[in-house]
């Protein structure tokens, strides 16, 4: 069994330390680093030691969190240039999007051009041919269905979740990823969609 550093694990993946700290804290795989000083701690030090075989478990989860056969698969209705920022748990709905564009008239132009989450929730932005007002309707009630699906998926892994209420950055998760979102505010699990104030979607910032 080898072990390599943080940073030449980072390195190696292509990612900064910070991001592979995440990543392994999401995976609950902090212990596998090890430190030859007991005193050391996870977030801080630089100088932990991973098993140089769990790079390919980290390879295949990166490649999950970039979408990469996503990509492949529904190239067709992707934007040249578009950007997936929200996490893998999604993936469901994602396909879901890709699934409806390809079955819009082709001279919608519908193409995806992102996908990110915000206040717990996914928000798709969709290019398409904006003088058709049938092209409108339908993709802001594909774009409404999607964001109120996401509030009842894990955004980290795709099981059952709910929205959690938290001051620092509130979050959909299932109960094994809820830590994610901690500390949550006293009205944790009583609001169901943060957007419920009788705003649509569409009026809701997309930056």
């Amino acid at each position: 069994m080898a072990f390599i550093e943080l940073s030449e694990a980072a390195s190696r993946l292509g990612v900064s330390i910070s991001y592979l700290r995440d990543l392994i804290d999401r995976m609950d795989r902090i212990p596998r680093v090890r430190f030859l000083d007991p005193k050391k701690d996870f977030w801080s030090d630089d100088d932990g030691l991973v098993d140089e075989q769990d790079l390919r478990t980290y390879e295949q989860v990166l490649r999950q969190r970039r979408f990469i056969r996503f990509r492949e698969r529904y190239a067709d209705v992707l934007h040249e240039n578009v950007e997936l920022s929200c996490r893998p748990g999604w993936k469901s709905l994602l396909e879901r999007v890709a699934d409806r564009l390809r079955w819009m008239p082709p001279d919608w132009n519908a193409r995806l051009r992102e996908a990110r989450e915000k206040s717990g929730y996914l928000v798709v932005g969709i290019d398409y041919d904006r003088a058709r007002q049938d092209a409108f309707n339908e993709i802001e009630r594909l774009r409404e269905e999607i964001r109120l699906s996401s509030l009842s998926v894990c955004e980290e892994c795709g099981r059952n979740g709910r929205f959690r209420y938290s001051p620092s950055r509130s979050l959909t998760l299932c109960d094994k990823h809820a830590r994610l979102a901690e500390p949550t505010l006293p009205d944790d699990g009583l609001m169901a969609d943060p957007a419920s104030n009788g705003a649509s979607i569409s009026e809701l910032p997309f930056d």
